[in-house]
């Protein structure tokens, strides 16, 4: 969570370096008992967690990707595979080529002198 105060046992990092929390109070509100601090706090994105971590942070599992075997993990991927960061609403998001013709005409104003 961002901008929360919160305390809690470290429970792992992941290959970004993003650092996962998990708390026990009872006095906790209801699905808010665990937490990512990213690597970068003033860019963060769902997409820098990975997978596996983002299963448990949305409860899917009750076990954290740090204390399962490689084998065990639900989501094995290759470390030498690069992570593409979101783009979208950005310079670099990406468009589809389009040759249709646009549904809306652009107005071309044609100012005249007036008599």
């Amino acid at each position: 969570m961002i901008n929360d105060t919160k305390s809690g046992v470290f429970v792992g990092e992941d290959d970004f370096g993003n650092k996962f929390y998990e708390t026990k109070d009872p006095d906790e509100i209801h699905m808010r008992t665990r937490w990512v601090e990213y690597k970068n706090f003033w860019d963060y994105d769902v997409s820098h967690i990975e997978p596996g971590w983002h299963y448990w942070l949305a409860y899917g599992t009750d076990t954290p990707p740090s204390k399962l075997k490689p084998e065990e993990k639900a989501i094995t991927y290759s470390l030498n595979k690069v992570h593409h960061y979101n783009y979208t609403q950005t310079k670099g998001a990406f468009v589809t080529y389009n040759t249709a013709k646009p549904k809306i005409a652009e107005w071309d104003a044609k100012v005249t002198q007036r008599v």
